[in-house]
């Protein structure tokens, strides 16, 4: 009998600074998890990586007046020399700017997103904070500051791509309030359940490669835009399997697993919208 397979990953952080202390708390519980599944019998793969494709990284690259390429370099090493110095047993590493698996996978998301019917072109205009690299509703601001990083959002008038979150609210509802797409710890399920019941507005997943300094993935067939960054990251978690290219480890790890496997994303409450929000529904487009 095949033993159960545990997919275990981390979120990939931008590189626009070294490492923290949080970042590095979510390693370690993350190995936690990972060998105590191992002692299990699982067959385990711990996956982290890097998120190079941002805007904060080229914002942070100009003001050290670095090439970015240069400088998501120096930084990823950083945090890449985490993995040793905290004796962690990660299976692989993924680098969003230079890993050859990550951009046709990303390609592909997209197109099979597009094929859906679930992306479209519309102008907006928004307050966006670069931090979080996402836009913001007046109502969600505290005191008129994002409620993450406590500073005031920047206008921006642009025209993106969308993507149809609104046509995903009740099959993200039902997998949650099923309990096939479980969120731990109870309060926080809650919390996405509530976000979900308010009403889901469709999101922005590209920006004018202007104003991203061309740094990014373009967009298949709109060279003028890039991939928002976090339609870019959150694919990492199949990139790095080799969707897009094949491989046997999306087949094993993802897509064919054997019986009572799992696929466990670990994270902070800070993206907890992104991951159990967002990401569900690209894959349930995406197919």
């Amino acid at each position: 009998m095949t033993s159960p397979h545990t997919y275990i990953t981390t979120t990939i952080p931008y590189v626009n600074a070294r490492p923290h202390i949080g970042f590095a708390l979510e390693l370690v519980q993350a190995d936690v998890l990972a060998r105590f599944r191992r002692q299990r019998g699982d067959g385990v793969r711990f996956q982290a990586g890097t998120d190079d494709n941002s805007l904060k990284n080229v914002l942070a690259a100009r003001a050290a007046g670095a090439d970015v390429q240069e400088f998501v370099d120096r930084n990823a090493e950083a945090f890449l020399a985490l993995g040793p110095a905290l004796s962690l047993t990660v299976d692989d590493i993924i680098r969003t700017s230079c890993d050859g698996r990550h951009r046709p996978g990303v390609e592909r998301v997209w197109r099979a997103c597009a094929a859906a019917g679930d992306l479209y072109r519309k102008r907006y205009e928004g307050l966006y904070c670069t931090g979080c690299e996402q836009f913001y509703t007046p109502a969600e601001l505290r005191d008129g500051c994002c409620p993450e990083h406590e500073t005031a959002p920047q206008p921006v008038a642009e025209q993106n791509w969308f993507f149809r979150l609104s046509r995903y609210a009740r099959p993200l509802r039902d997998a949650i309030a099923s309990g096939r797409l479980r969120i731990e710890p109870a309060g926080r399920r809650h919390e996405v359940l509530a976000f979900i019941d308010r009403g889901l507005e469709d999101f922005s997943v590209s920006r004018p490669a202007e104003r991203a300094g061309s740094w990014g993935i373009p967009v298949p067939g709109d060279p003028g835009q890039v991939i928002y960054v976090w339609f870019d990251a959150l694919c990492n978690y199949i990139t790095a399997l080799g969707y897009g290219t094949d491989d046997d480890a999306y087949r094993q790890w993802w897509a064919g697993r054997a019986p009572g496997s799992r696929r466990i994303h670990l994270l902070g409450k800070g993206v907890l919208r992104f991951h159990a929000v967002y990401w569900p529904a690209m894959l349930l487009s995406s197919g």
